[in-house]
């Protein structure tokens, strides 16, 4: 792009970043208008839809007919159609100590957007453009600060745009948009870097896309009371920033369209270096950003999963702790981070009072109605159905057993199991591990003693364990059909079992029975979180004792042949620098170990023949 051109474009002024904000936004000059007693700053004509809102509106805005889009504790937004003209009202709670603390130090969230917007306008950073804020407002007895954006209309936030591209069945076609939306994106980011803008919360969501002409984009900034401007953006902020966006990006597309966009966003800095009075070169070539990147995007995902696993347990908008009749108490989920999860419970809300009227009498849930999966001296396990208003919940019940004296001790004094598996499991889902997601864990306690306790966990729809899965495709494939099958589903199980190793987790039952397989799309359901531990470093005898495991329980399988064990190990061996022979040392590794599980699984099959009558 011809710099000239963009410095006509551009204007490059110091805009001030606080209380002495910018007097223009984007050509248009800013007025301070009074209204309902009520100080307001607006720009671009917006204090004609002050004077025209009815006074009580601001407070109101649900009995003004706005609609509700997202609220928090200390946040709601609202969209509103004002004089012809949709707007998006965004509501920051100012009451309280902390909020009085930040606005001491000049960290009022709705004036930093604020000016963060006048920022964007006026340095050509295609954002939500600012129409009005002001504060003051008392709603439920608490004042609210209030700031107005124009509706960014007709957009699709890019994680669902991508989505949407992605899908596409014509690859020629998928291809060419792709690269279209990497570009886009390149070119808003090195504009946003290189003008002295950085979003602080930078992720797929807070980033609108429209659509201007067939395979042409215009990407837009929303949401940007995090962001930091009018200051160089130097390289280490530089890949923090991206780090953020590669988050998501990292499991929705694939490693060359990433390296395309970093290309992309490099070619676009060096375009920029001399428009900006805050641009920089990065001095740093495109294997050392890709490196910094990778460390970058994994401590960004480390702390993100530990920022969720401690709201694990607490009240709050994802789980609730609940007490029943006759000792019972425990935490209960209500709520999905993510809605894309493989099980069925994602879809649905479990509102917090719907919980008490469930768990009223939780030993209740295991009498009519509930019908046996497993009976064993470890675990009683049932299937039931539990009433919700948007549709019946299929759930496996899990009632833990201590089988010897030592064992009933440990449960009755020790950490429950059932809170330990609820944790695990949604540690797992935190780490993009698909995982049948724990709904509740209860404990039934008498004074220090726990007496009883039980899992609830979502049930899988249409999916079996990984045995059947094979035995399945065995009846009912042709030859040729079969080999495509197991194929896939060894490529799938590689790949679920690195992550699960590589996000620093260790199954001691690591088999088939306790991996199921869903269809269309084909995917693979970790469930039994008794045998999962979190582990420091995974080591090789982790692994090996997994992969070992996970042969013998596969042994008996009909059509399962050595090709498709070399093909898995092959596919779980196979990372970037590793040996290519690397596969044939696992072999060697894990052979004598299913040696040895088989022979104990053999023993242990006799005794439990011997003292309980079955397998």
């Amino acid at each position: 792009m011809d710099s000239a051109k963009l410095t006509q474009s551009v204007s490059v002024q110091a805009i001030p970043s606080s209380g002495a904000a910018a007097r223009r936004t984007d050509g248009a000059p800013q007025q301070e208008t009074r209204s309902a007693g009520l100080r307001w700053t607006t720009c671009g004509g917006f204090d004609s839809a002050v004077r025209a809102v009815e006074p009580g509106a601001w407070a109101d805005p649900g009995g003004a007919g706005w609609q509700l889009v997202k609220r928090n504790a200390v946040r709601e937004v609202w969209r509103a159609t004002i004089l012809g003209r949709d707007f998006y009202l965004k509501y920051y709670c100012s009451g309280g100590i902390r909020s009085r603390i930040k606005r001491w130090f000049g960290q009022d969230a709705c004036r930093s957007e604020w000016a963060a917007s006048v920022y964007a306008a006026a340095n050509g950073i295609a954002a939500a453009r600012p129409a009005g804020f002001t504060s003051g407002i008392r709603r439920d007895g608490r004042s609210w600060s209030l700031l107005v954006t124009h509706a960014v209309t007709p957009a699709t936030p890019l994680d669902a745009f991508w989505r949407g591209l992605c899908s596409d069945g014509n690859v020629r076609r998928r291809r060419t948009d792709v690269e279209a939306l990497v570009e886009t994106l390149a070119e808003l980011l090195a504009r946003a870097h290189q003008s002295g803008f950085e979003h602080l919360d930078m992720h797929a969501a807070n980033i609108l896309v429209q659509t201007v002409a067939p395979r042409r984009y215009r990407a837009v900034f929303i949401d940007l009371h995090g962001a930091r401007i009018d200051a160089p953006i130097g390289p280490g902020a530089v890949v923090r920033n991206l780090a953020q966006l590669n988050q998501w990006f990292s499991r929705h597309s694939s490693t060359g369209d990433r390296l395309r966009f970093l290309r992309a966003y490099l070619r676009r800095r060096h375009e920029f270096e001399h428009v900006f009075r805050h641009a920089r070169p990065l001095e740093t070539d495109f294997r050392e950003l890709v490196a910094s990147l990778r460390r970058a995007a994994q401590r960004h995902a480390e702390r993100l999963w530990s920022q969720r696993d401690r709201r694990i347990g607490r009240r709050g908008r994802y789980f609730d702790r609940v007490t029943g009749h006759g000792g019972w108490q425990g935490m209960v989920c209500l709520t999905a981070k993510h809605g894309d999860r493989p099980a069925g419970g994602a879809s649905v809300t479990l509102e917090r009072g719907w919980w008490p009227l469930v768990l009223r009498d939780p030993a209740a849930l295991l009498g009519t109605g509930a019908s046996g999966v497993k009976d064993s001296h470890s675990a009683e396990v049932l299937r039931t159905e539990l009433a919700h208003p948007d549709r019946p919940l299929q759930v496996i019940i899990k009632r833990p057993r201590g089988r010897t004296l030592w064992r009933r001790l440990r449960n009755a004094l020790g950490a429950p199991r059932v809170a330990r598996a609820f944790a695990l499991g949604h540690a797992l889902l935190h780490r993009d591990i698909a995982t049948a997601r724990p709904l509740a864990a209860l404990q039934r306690r008498i004074g220090p003693w726990m007496t009883d306790s039980l899992l609830i966990t979502e049930v899988v729809p249409g999916a079996v364990d990984l045995g059947r899965a094979i035995e399945r495709a065995v009846l009912r494939l042709d030859a040729r059909e079969r080999w495509r099958y197991k194929a896939r589903l060894a490529h799938l199980l590689a790949a679920e079992l690195r992550r699960f190793h590589d996000r620093g987790f260790v199954h001691r039952d690591c088999k088939a029975q306790n991996l199921l397989v869903c269809e269309e799309p084909l995917r693979l359901v970790w469930i039994d979180m008794d045998g999962v531990r979190r582990a420091v470093r995974v080591t090789r005898e982790d692994e090996r004792r997994a992969l070992a495991r996970l042969c013998v329980s596969l042994d008996e399988s009909p059509g399962l042949t050595r090709g498709d064990v070399a093909r898995f190990l092959k596919a779980y061996c196979a990372r970037f620098g590793a040996d290519v022979n690397r596969w044939r040392q696992m072999w060697r590794a894990v052979a004598p170990l299913v040696r040895r599980k088989a022979a104990q699984r053999e023993r242990r099959t006799a005794w439990k023949l011997a003292n309980y009558g079955r397998r």
